[in-house]
């Protein structure tokens, strides 16, 4: 299974990221989690120790060579599973973490070589990986106009009931109409009560969109953040975990088969 993971910034998407990654691995999946976050936050949600370090995957991992047929095309230097032993770090539940870059410093430049670097180590690693693969995106839509999920099987469009995080969850599912991703897959987040149910139901009828699950507002997961502890750790038996394990469940059922 290789699920990509999308949505505006702060919508929830890297603790579903995260979340949904230590319920696979809980199940007994070897499960590899994919930071493409321009800023970083997965490690702490998989429940690696804020103080802990997680070097990014290196960018120069990429070199050019000629095609037989005469033209050059880019490719990596070191196979999936070196790139996982070399640069992975391990979380709990033993969930392999691949932090593919950051914004480090004002005036740093551009991430381009990063963002190639990151398409061809997500291409490779979900071609090759038997499992699930899970890959916290950039925050918006950017990423589907590089490219960076055409390969997975599942993308979950994350979106609040809020008009904003409906339009860029409705461009998203566009754009990956556009790349071919054969299931994507609305998950209404931070859904406090009816009213806020409804508003995402109308917007994504008027739409054509499903929503495939609803994880409802809970202060557990502000509190882990605050604690920083994974949601997984610090709030297992809460209602947000219980409604990933949910979607960690439709989807077993839907790739398992």
């Amino acid at each position: 299974m290789k699920i990509a993971v999308s949505g505006k910034g702060g919508s929830g998407k890297t603790t579903l990221s995260g979340t949904l990654a230590r319920t696979f691995a809980d199940d007994g999946y070897d499960v590899v989690a994919i930071d493409d976050d321009e800023n970083p936050n997965l490690a702490m949600t998989l429940g690696i120790a804020r103080e802990e370090s997680v070097p990014p995957v290196p960018s120069d991992l990429l070199q050019r060579v000629e095609t037989p047929g005469g033209d050059s095309e880019l490719e990596l230097t070191k196979t999936p599973d070196e790139i996982i032993a070399d640069h992975g770090v391990t979380a709990p539940g033993d969930v392999s973490l691949l932090k593919m870059g950051e914004v480090d410093h004002a005036g740093s430049g551009c991430m381009c070589r990063a963002h190639s670097t990151a398409r061809e180590v997500l291409s490779e690693v979900v071609d090759s990986h038997d499992e699930v693969v899970i890959i916290d995106m950039v925050a918006g839509i950017e990423h589907l106009g590089r490219g960076t999920a055409k390969d997975v099987d599942v993308l979950f469009v994350v979106v609040e009931p809020y008009f904003k995080s409906l339009e860029t969850g409705s461009r998203t599912m566009e754009l990956a109409a556009e790349l071919g991703i054969p299931d994507v897959r609305v998950v209404a987040n931070k859904v406090r009560d009816e009213e806020d149910r409804t508003a995402i139901e109308d917007f994504c009828d008027q739409h054509e969109l499903a929503v495939a699950g609803t994880i409802p507002y809970d202060r557990d997961i502000m509190r882990a953040d605050q604690a920083g502890s994974a949601p997984y750790d610090f709030a297992a038996n809460g209602q947000g975990v219980a409604a990933v394990a949910d979607l960690a469940a439709d989807i077993q059922s839907t790739y398992d088969a």
